[in-house]
C-alpha cells in the first residue's frame, strides 16, 4: 500500500485528559480521503464511541475489511533516565531509554469492560466482539523500540538541526523572537551519553539547570519527532503534522537531505588538501581511465568516501596537528618516490577506525603506536591515498 493512502492518528474527543467521546466527522473525512484510517488509540477507550456511532455490525465491518485499524501501544521515549529519582548523568547530559506499558493485554482487555454498557450488546457478543478487537490490534514490527532509540540517538550524535532549531524555538517562545542564536557541539562519552555543549549561559546568562532544561526540551521535540516518522513507517500511513510543527520537522529533513548535498564533502577533499599540502591536478598530468573505472569499484575508495563525510567536526589546526603527530613514525613514507600522498595519508587516516570517527588531535599522540601498528595495516583511507588514487595519474 502506498503510505499515502493511510492516515494515522488520533480521533479521541477529552475532558480534563480522560477520553470523552470521538470525532466522528474527523473520522467520516478520513475514511472519505484514504483507503485505511489507523487509530491511535488510548487504551481502547474510543471503541464504545465508535460502536454507538456506527453500529455493532457497522463497526465489525470497518474492522473486517480493513477500512479501520487501531494501534493501542503505549511506547514512548525517556530522555532523563534516573535512579531512585536521581538523574544518572550531570547536566546537560542525556542517555536514551525506552518504556512501555506493563501487562499491556491484560489492561486493554479490562478496558474493553466499558462494552457491558452499550445498549443491545449481549454477553455472548461483548466476547465475540472483544476477541475480533484484541485480535486485530495493529502492532508496531518486534525491533520497533531498537529502531527508534537508535535513530534519536544518530539524530544527536549527528547534531541534526532540527535539535537546534527546537531550542530556538523555545527561547522564541519564552523570551520572544529577538534571541541569540544556538549554537551546539556534541561530545559522546562512553556508554551512549551525549554532553551538549552550548551557547547559552554565555549568550543569556542561564544557569546550569536552565541551561539543562532548554536543551532537554530540544531533545524531547527530536524525540517525539523521530516517533511520529517510526509510527508511520510501522504502521505504512502518514500523520498529521501541525504548522507549529514544522520548523522542527524541516530541521529533521535538512538534518537528512544535507549531507546528500556534494557541494560539502568536495569542500572536505579540497580543505584537506590544501592542509596537507596535495599538489592539485596539473596540465602535464593524464588519468589513467581504466585506473580509475577500477578505483572508484574499490572497497578503499568507498571507505575514503565514507570518512570524508565525517570531518564536518575537525578544525584545520587538528588536521596540521595530526600530520605533527604521526610524521615521525611515517617518515619513510613521507620521504618516498609518492612524495606528499602519504603525507596526506598521515594526516587523514589517523582518525579512522573501522567503524569510523574522529580522534581529537591530544588524544592522537597517546595512541600513534595502536593507529600505526593496528589500525593503518587494514585502513581503506591510507590503502585509497598512497597507493590507488595516486596510481591514477601518468606523469608526462
Amino acid at each position: 500500500m502506498n503510505i499515502r493512502q493511510s492516515v494515522f492518528g488520533e480521533i479521541a474527543n477529552r475532558t480534563g485528559g480522560v477520553v470523552s467521546g470521538v470525532d466522528v466527522e474527523a473520522l467520516l473525512r478520513r475514511f472519505i480521503l484514504f483507503d485505511s484510517v489507523v487509530i491511535k488509540s488510548d487504551t481502547l477507550r474510543e471503541v464504545p464511541f465508535l460502536i454507538r456511532a456506527f453500529g455493532k455490525s457497522g463497526f465489525q465491518q470497518l474492522l473486517e475489511t480493513g477500512v479501520l485499524r487501531i494501534s493501542c501501544e503505549q511506547i514512548g521515549v525517556i530522555t532523563g533516565m534516573k535512579r531512585d529519582g536521581v538523574p544518572t548523568v550531570p547536566p546537560s547530559h542525556f542517555t536514551f531509554g525506552m518504556f512501555e506499558i506493563a501487562n499491556r493485554d491484560e489492561r486493554l482487555r479490562g478496558s474493553l469492560r466499558s462494552l457491558q454498557g452499550i445498549p443491545g450488546l449481549k454477553n455472548r457478543e461483548r466476547e465475540l466482539m472483544e476477541e475480533a478487537i484484541m485480535s486485530r490490534l495493529e502492532r508496531p514490527p518486534s525491533d520497533y523500540k531498537i529502531q527508534l532509540q537508535a535513530q534519536i540517538e544518530s539524530d544527536v550524535r549527528s547534531n541534526t538541526p532540527a535539535l537546534r532549531v527546537a531550542i530556538q524555538k523555545r527561547l522564541q517562545q519564552e523570551f520572544g523572537e529577538f534571541v541569540s542564536a544556538v549554537e551546539i557541539r556534541v561530545e559522546e562519552a562512553n556508554g551512549r551519553i551525549f554532553h551538549l555543549i552550548t551557547n547559552l549561559p554565555a549568550a543569556h546568562g542561564f544557569s546550569e539547570q536552565k541551561t539543562h532544561e532548554l536543551l532537554e526540551s530540544g531533545i524531547s521535540a527530536v524525540a517525539n519527532l523521530n516517533q511520529r516518522i517510526a509510527e508511520m513507517n510501522a504502521y505504512s500511513s502518514i500523520t498529521r503534522f501541525t504548522e507549529d510543527e514544522a520548523p522542527v520537522l524541516f530541521g529533521k529533513f535538512a538534518g537528512i537531505i544535507g549531507p546528500q548535498n556534494p557541494e560539502p564533502i568536495e569542500q572536505q577533499f579540497g580543505r584537506v588538501v590544501t592542509v596537507a599540502d596535495l599538489p592539485h591536478f596539473a596540465p602535464n598530468t593524464r588519468v589513467d581511465v581504466e585506473k580509475l573505472l577500477r578505483a572508484r569499484e574499490s572497497p578503499e575508495c568507498l571507505e575514503f568516501r565514507s570518512w570524508l563525510t565525517t570531518l564536518d567536526e575537525l578544525s584545520d589546526r587538528e588536521i596540521a596537528q595530526m600530520i605533527g603527530g604521526v610524521r615521525n613514525k611515517l617518515g619513510f613514507l613521507i620521504r618516498s618516490g609518492t612524495g606528499k600522498i602519504p603525507r596526506f595519508a598521515a594526516t587523514s587516516a589517523i582518525g579512522m577506525f573501522p567503524q569510523g570517527g574522529l580522534i581529537a588531535g591530544p588524544i592522537a599522540g597517546a595512541l600513534d603506536s595502536f593507529l600505526i601498528d593496528k589500525v593503518f595495516k587494514t585502513s581503506g583511507v591510507v590503502a585509497f591515498l598512497t597507493k590507488t588514487y595516486p596510481s591514477l595519474y601518468e606523469h608526462t
